[in-house]
């Protein structure tokens, strides 16, 4: 009778504890593995809870696999910017971003294909609002460049010193060219935008402001050349998709 007073007693707490882990699990709105296999969370009801048919299993295998490498890539790409240009807040945008990313990855290693393609979904989402604020910030810089880059060949090109000299003369359409080009860059990074390809907008908007910086330093006055390349070191670096480490100040 004592014996099984102690085994009553602990098989009482023993569902105490699943309850209580079963609550936690719920509060958090975390899916909870089912005996059948199956997923079951407070976090939907019963109405808007993903498809976990068979079916919607095997199609969401193919949708994490691509998901999971595209989102990481552009993860690497926002956390470059963000760095490059820390003064624009997209840091914290980024954090937010790559936990979303390590959630849905989580429920892929579990093997709950159906919550990872909605959480890869989900960031996937996330990770294109970010894009577009960046879009938007890159067509103002790239326009303010290309501006700058404009004003510095109309003032060439109405030097009669230039257009006498053959060596001079060529430099400057050589750097015709390069703004035309980096004007094209500039349109086809606005189409990419308007069709909300926001990732490849932000490259052609890079390609753009190489344009322009390559002109300014190429017919930039000797005395004017080191604080050019200073001022735009960054956006070089970020044209490479690199993070510029900028030196420590005392």
């Amino acid at each position: 009778m004592k014996i099984f007073k102690i085994m009553t007693i602990l098989m009482s707490l023993f569902i105490a504890v699943m309850v209580t882990a079963q609550s936690a699990n719920n509060a958090n709105d975390e899916p909870v593995r089912n005996p059948d296999g199956s997923y079951s969370t407070s976090r939907f009801n019963e109405a808007e809870r993903p498809d976990d048919s068979y079916l919607a299993k095997f199609n969401a295998q193919d949708v994490v696999a691509r998901l999971m490498k595209k989102n990481l890539d552009q993860l690497h790409l926002i956390k470059v910017i963000s760095a490059n240009f820390g003064d624009k807040g997209w840091s914290g945008e980024y954090d937010a971003c790559y936990e979303g990313y390590k959630k849905a990855v989580q429920y892929t290693y579990q093997r709950n294909m159906v919550y990872a393609r909605y959480e890869f979904e989900l960031n996937k989402k996330a990770i294109n609002d970010v894009l577009k604020k960046i879009a938007v910030e890159y067509e103002k810089d790239t326009k303010a460049l290309l501006d700058e880059t404009i004003q510095q060949i109309l003032t060439l090109h109405f030097n009669e010193k230039i257009q006498a000299d053959p060596s001079k003369s060529k430099q400057l359409m050589e750097n015709q060219v390069r703004l035309r080009i980096g004007y094209v860059q500039y349109d086809d990074g606005c189409f990419y935008s308007m069709l909300e390809n926001y990732e490849a907008a932000i490259y052609y908007f890079r390609q753009s402001k190489a344009y322009s910086i390559t002109v300014l330093e190429d017919l930039a006055k000797p005395e004017e050349l080191a604080s050019l390349k200073q001022k735009y070191q960054v956006h070089k670096a970020d044209y490479m998709n690199r993070i510029f480490n900028k030196p420590a100040t005392n």
